[in-house]
Order: structure tokens, then C-alpha cells, then sequence
């Protein structure tokens, strides 16, 4: 039977705690564990961490796997250190474990950007230069003249309050 020490979350809505237990890898997080060593309790603070040192040397001597929640818990502890200590192959063999696969999950619109700008990057002298300069932060073309002397000539008014009118 494959054992884990891992944690078992009780406590009221949004205010969790945890019992850390040795249970059957098969089980489910809250359900059925063979024995309580510990509890942790993170809303507290500082966050109460107890767990029983020698509860904890032994199953992890028989073989069970800390989670790795557990294993930061024992590591700030001080009971992973002994662990090591006692067993340096075993120990190196759970930590040498690698975690999930950290996997980024790019849409295609983002994997098509990520790789024009990897392209560009990569040939930076065959972008094509600019012929002519953007002058968006230059005055607006000059309005028509008209030949008619009562006519007053249109300027864009954005944003302006009053609008000059002629009096004729």
C-alpha cells in the first residue's frame, strides 16, 4: 500500500485549517487516513504548524511520500532536515521528484504574435525602413480657399466651445 503524508483541510468556510495525515495514495483528499501527526493552521497569525517529529521520521522511514505542501512544512519545521540526515539515497529520491510540468497555454492569436516578434527580432536589418515619416503630431493641412469673399474658410473646431461665425 502506497502511503502519502499530505494535508486534510477542515474548519468552517474561509477559514480553513489542516490536519496532516498518512493516508492511502488511493483515498481521497478528506476521506479515509490511518493516522493524524500534525495540524497547520494558516489563517492564524503567525500560522501554527505541529507536527509530531517522531510520528513523522517514521512513516517517512517506511516509505511515505510527503506532498509537497507537507514537505515545505516539515523543511520550516526542522523535520525534513533530520530525515535527510538519517537517510540521505531516500531523501535525495523523493525531492529529486519533478513537480507538474509548468505548461503555457498560449491562444493562437498570441503564438502567432509571439512568433512574428521572434521573426523580427531575429532579421531586424530586412524590416522594411519607412519611406515617408508619420506626422501625426504635426498642424492639420490647411483648409481650402474658396474664391468667394463672404465665405469663411472651415477649421476643425474638436473640442472647441464656440464656433466663430461671420456677420455679414
Amino acid at each position: 500500500m502506497a502511503t502519502r503524508i499530505r494535508l486534510r483541510r477542515m474548519g468552517s468556510n474561509k477559514r480553513p485549517f489542516y490536519r496532516v495525515v498518512v493516508a492511502d495514495q488511493r483515498s481521497p483528499r478528506d476521506g479515509r487516513f490511518i493516522e493524524i501527526i500534525g495540524r497547520y493552521h494558516p489563517v492564524n497569525d503567525p500560522s501554527v504548524i505541529e507536527i509530531d517529529e517522531d510520528r513523522a521520521l517514521h512513516w517517512l522511514m517506511v516509505g511515505a511520500q510527503p506532498s509537497n505542501q507537507v514537505r515545505n512544512l516539515m523543511t520550516k519545521v526542522g523535520i525534513w532536515e533530520h530525515f535527510v540526515a538519517q537517510r540521505p539515497k531516500a531523501a535525495a529520491a523523493i525531492a529529486s521528484k519533478p513537480d507538474r510540468p509548468v505548461r503555457t497555454k498560449l491562444s493562437k492569436k498570441a503564438q502567432a504574435k509571439a512568433a512574428e516578434s521572434a521573426g523580427a527580432s531575429e532579421h531586424p536589418a530586412e524590416a522594411p525602413a519607412p519611406s515617408e515619416p508619420d506626422h501625426a503630431d504635426t498642424e492639420a493641412p490647411a483648409p481650402a480657399v474658396s474664391s468667394e469673399p463672404d465665405e469663411v474658410p472651415q477649421t476643425d473646431t474638436a473640442g472647441a466651445d464656440v464656433q466663430e461665425t461671420t456677420e455679414g
